[in-house]
């Protein structure tokens, strides 16, 4: 009784989806969305996606699945607004890219996860960010760095402090502007060497 109760009201879900195909899109069975999930190649970090978007990558649509409100109050990147309720709307498929990869994100990771899954199913290349919009505020804008790291080795530290200063830039001024020009070391003579002041202590530099 409690197995034909579940499929009558899965019924309905399936159907959903089945009728949420792309002309423009491949196919994409069920199991094939599956097994992405179990090999979790249909999932992206968020240092993953920071990395895609300083490279200037073009080989995917990153779209903000959360409401209209959290998307005005702060976003990633270029991020377009589909919220999750009109991700499947004939219109929304019809605007979204088929020989890109559609890179979803939440808050969290539970209604990208949602939306990722609704896409593949209707036959994008979908693939959610791991932690959503929170972890990108936590990791990237505002790196939570262990105090044991900040050794002046740690790649891990280096990298998620570049990240910071790239997105954010030197949070202790008034406005964070990106270098507009490739930095070039200085050459420095013994006398001017002498004369530097010394470098501050690890974790503590500025961008």
């Amino acid at each position: 009784m409690m197995k034909s109760t579940r499929l009558i009201l899965l019924s309905p879900v399936m159907a959903l989806l089945f009728a949420c195909g792309n002309a423009g899109a491949p196919e994409t069975s069920l199991v094939d969305v599956a097994q992405a999930a179990a090999r979790q190649t249909d999932r992206v970090s968020v240092q993953e996606l920071a990395s895609w978007i300083i490279e200037d990558r073009r080989d995917f649509e990153l779209v903000d699945v959360r409401s209209a409100a959290d998307f005005e109050a702060g976003s990633i990147g270029d991020a377009r607004n589909i919220p999750l309720a009109a991700i499947v709307t004939d219109e929304s498929l019809a605007s979204l890219p088929t020989n890109r990869k559609i890179v979803v994100f939440s808050n969290g990771s539970e209604n990208g996860a949602k939306a990722a899954t609704l896409l593949r199913v209707a036959g994008f290349d979908a693939h959610v960010v791991t932690g959503g919009y929170n972890a990108w505020n936590r990791r990237i804008l505002n790196p939570d760095i262990p105090a044991e790291e900040f050794d002046g080795e740690s790649l891990q530290a280096i990298e998620q402090r570049a990240y910071a200063c790239y997105f954010v830039g030197n949070r202790g001024e008034s406005t964070a502007e990106r270098p507009k020009a490739e930095f070039v070391p200085p050459v420095l003579t013994e006398e001017e060497a002498a004369d530097m002041q010394p470098l501050p202590p690890a974790g503590q530099e500025s961008c």
